[in-house]
């Protein structure tokens, strides 16, 4: 007696409860691991993929600055201001044996801004000697080892043989590659001698700035090193890393709702626990246990599951993020996450049973005699007669066990309803769309001009590549003539600078024609396409310029418009439209929109087509031969490029994988989630009703009955939870993929409704609860009769 009275004794009555009863306490166990595994996965997905952002920023220029000199180059590595400066230059892109490639000069850097590193092998240091991507020798049939030789025609007209001295291992197929060169073969090579070197360069201390404060820095570096506005190139995903990210708040609106998902699952397991006990809390009462130790004890068990399930919660949590983002996976944050999602888990717990211990501490020694294990405000209104079946007797239950039966919808809804959230988002994603999004919205191939702004960057853009007019009508013809191609359309614009005192902004122009005017002027913010007249302009998407260059465009705003066509050109102009962002359904581009009558004024005679662009029929069937033979005809055209939507489908592939493979791992966890939830449920409830089946069984009920009755329960608790993640699920699906559309730009995704996901979900819902009672009940009826009458928990 006095060691049953001392201040240890709740601890060791909720010890031995929940050892004896092994199956709540699994099952409550069950919960909290998932819960903190959910949640600590997440937290370190999202934290992983923050650090791996910022590894990748952290070795990356922050800017390029183009066609350098020497001089230029030496004076930007002395910079106080520059942390870093790495040079580099590439040249044409050329085709051997179906594979696209190109020289690329940079030097070696595993650091700082990180380049390459060979996997095998060495850097090229010989004239000939270069270091190539493992996928490059497959594709081109090559032996995969160091030291065979390549002939390759960078320049034209002139065969080259190079040592291969180094291998890469990116084990990702690529659209084009780039073959790394020596210093000696930018230097002295035909094919890169004659091109001017890019200098990327970090800016010391960037990370620490304010966007405006960098963006100074980069244009004062530019300013002082005699460095022209339009050779500045700004990492733009670097840039908008200064600027704050709304990651924390998306993270802490999932872990509410995970936390309230949680805590309604773990309040339902805890509540059923508590009404099944109530005679068992009556005897405790009767000799001499207060109320506050009931309320104790229920805490006191609460604490002890936790004990187990947060630790094991947390590892699993961790070891899943680490399979689904090892990149930035860092021990650190598994400590800091670790002990997040500990405290999550521990309060999540305690708030759960929060109202069950209160109940449990209510509850006197005479209420729990007459305990039969019915919701008071579910009893049912006396009948003179009733038809008692399997399907009544199952009702009747039901309407008992309203408060329990809520609680479980409620706690499966909310899983549903998260599975159907992931599963809509991922039967919305359209590859091909999401492929065709930017410059192959409607066709498949583009034939363009052989220029890049980063490697040979003109002052005035492509506008020194059309004076040669190659993108003629001769050329179209032989487009439109190559079998199954639907359509050949002409992209016209060239390109002009827009000045504002010592600000440039290069950027494309383009006419406004009597089939574009109505559709340029309803999309306008201010002004009007009628004001339009010799020295007026509209421009699209002033916010883009403001922010990048500087300049301010609004209504009447003059600037200086210069253009070259022989000649350098220029006239004041006056803005009489704008638009302050891109058109979302890039029907107009961004950019400078005069007059088509103006446009032939400034470059007369100059053939103003930018590309052409080539639709097929049937593209999935005719799409090879119709690029076979563009490539052919481009044979004769080394001015020409093409690019193709096979290329951006294999460019993008990489990233659709891996954005799918996270969402569904985390839908899958979901579902785990809810199933193991029903699982558990279904579980308490059988043991928890053990003795009322054996009343009804020594009344005259027969097995097959009771397997009846239980079959009818399930549906009835099965049906309310499949409507709701039907209607709830799916309209929070379609919101999900609604607000990605208009907020995030993803135009690429359409809501279909996830009917196999929803079919599976329904199916497991309605057989797995089934699966369970029958074999809850066959264990059951192992015992005998007697036995089962005498059962207490």
């Amino acid at each position: 007696m006095d060691r049953n009275n001392n201040r240890g004794v709740v601890w060791r009555v909720a010890g031995s409860n929940l050892l004896g009863n092994k199956l709540y306490s699994f099952f409550t166990v069950l919960t909290i691991i998932l819960a903190v595994s959910l949640i600590s996965g997440l937290a370190m997905v999202q934290k992983s993929t923050e650090r791996e952002k910022q590894q990748i920023l952290n070795s990356m220029q922050h800017v390029m600055y183009m066609d350098v000199t020497d001089e230029q180059m030496k004076g930007l590595a002395e910079d106080a201001l520059t942390e870093i400066m790495v040079p580099y230059k590439e040249g044409r892109e050329v085709k051997e044996e179906g594979v696209k490639m190109y020289p690329f000069y940079i030097e070696s850097h595993s650091s700082g801004i990180v380049t390459y590193t060979p996997t095998e092998g060495n850097v090229p240091e010989q004239e000939n000697e270069i270091v190539v991507d493992r996928q490059l020798l497959k594709a081109l049939g090559k032996e995969e080892k160091t030291g065979i030789k390549l002939e390759i025609s960078f320049a034209e007209g002139e065969r080259e043989t190079f040592v291969v001295c180094g291998i890469l291992d990116r084990d990702r197929e690529m659209s084009t590659y780039p073959v790394y060169v020596s210093k000696a073969f930018a230097e002295k090579g035909k094919a890169l001698r004659d091109i001017p070197y890019t200098a990327l360069i970090r800016i010391a201390d960037a990370g620490e700035m304010q966007m405006s404060e960098f963006a100074g820095v980069v244009n004062n570096l530019a300013v002082k090193y005699g460095i022209e506005r339009n050779q500045v190139n700004i990492n733009g995903t670097f840039e908008n890393s200064l600027q704050n990210n709304s990651a924390a708040l998306v993270l802490g609106i999932v872990g509410i709702i995970i936390l309230f998902a949680a805590a309604v699952v773990i309040y339902s397991i805890f509540y059923l626990s508590v009404t099944g006990r109530i005679q068992q809390i009556g005897q405790l009462r009767t000799i001499g246990m207060t109320k506050k130790q009931i309320n104790k004890m229920i805490f006191r068990e609460g604490l002890m599951l936790s004990g187990i399930a947060v630790p094991t919660g947390v590892l699993i949590g961790n070891v899943c993020a680490y399979l689904i983002k090892p990149e930035g996976f860092a021990v650190a944050d598994l400590f800091l996450m670790a002990f997040g999602a500990s405290v999550f888990g521990i309060l999540t717990v305690l708030f759960s049973v929060r109202k069950p211990a209160k109940m449990a501490g209510s509850v006197s020694p005479v209420e729990a005699v007459r305990y039969v294990g019915e919701d008071e405000s579910g009893e049912e209104k006396d009948r003179p007669h009733r038809r008692l079946t399997a399907r009544t007797l199952a009702g009747s239950s039901r309407n008992r066990s309203r408060k329990k039966g809520m609680l479980t919808t409620a706690s499966l809804a909310i899983g549903g309803v998260l599975f159907m959230t992931g599963a809509s988002y991922m039967s919305a994603w359209d590859e091909d769309e999401y492929s065709r999004m930017g410059d192959f919205e409607n066709w498949e191939y583009i034939v363009d001009y052989v220029y890049d702004a980063h490697s040979n960057a003109q002052k005035y853009g492509i506008t020194d590549l059309q004076m040669g007019g190659t993108l003629n009508d001769a050329l179209k013809q032989k487009l439109e003539s190559i079998p199954n191609v639907k359509k050949v359309y002409r992209d016209i614009f060239t390109s002009a600078v827009l000045r504002d005192g010592d600000k440039e902004y290069m950027g494309n122009v383009y006419p406004v024609t009597d089939e574009n005017r109505e559709e340029l002027n309803a999309l306008l913010d201010k002004g009007s396409v009628d004001d339009l007249k010799e020295n007026t302009i509209i421009v699209i998407n002033t916010r883009l310029v403001e922010s990048l260059f500087q300049i301010s465009l609004d209504i009447g705003k003059e600037a200086v418009l210069e253009w070259y066509n022989g000649s350098t050109q220029e006239c004041t102009v006056q803005v009489v439209g704008v638009k302050e962002r891109g058109d979302e359904g890039r029907n107009l581009e961004d950019g400078v929109y005069i007059p088509e009558k103006r446009m032939d004024e400034m470059w007369p005679g100059m053939n103003k087509t930018a590309s052409f662009l080539v639709t097929a029929e049937d593209y999935e069937k005719n799409g090879k031969s119709i690029e076979a033979a563009i490539l052919n005809i481009l044979d004769d055209y080394k001015d020409l490029d093409l690019q193709t939507l096979r290329e951006k489908k294999i460019d993008d592939a990489a990233q659709t994988k891996k954005i799918n493979t996270q969402v569904f791992g985390l839908t899958i966890f979901i579902i785990i989630f809810s199933i193991f939830n029903m699982v558990n449920t279904s579980i308490s409830s059988m043991t928890a009703r053990r003795r009322e089946f054996a009343m009804l069984e020594s009344i005259g009920m027969e097995q097959r009955q009771i397997l009846k009755m239980l079959f009818f329960e399930n549906i009835y608790l099965a049906v309310p939870n499949m409507v709701i993640t039907l209607t709830a699920g799916g309209l929070a699906g379609y919101g999900t993929v609604w607000g990605l559309r208009k907020f995030a730009g993803a135009a690429y995704m359409h809501f279909q409704f996830p009917a196999a996901e929803y079919g599976i979900y329904a199916l497991c819902m309605l057989l797995i609860p089934m699966l369970i009672t029958y074999v809850c009940l066959k264990m059951q009826n192992r015992d005998s009769l007697v036995l089962r009458i005498n059962y207490t928990e």
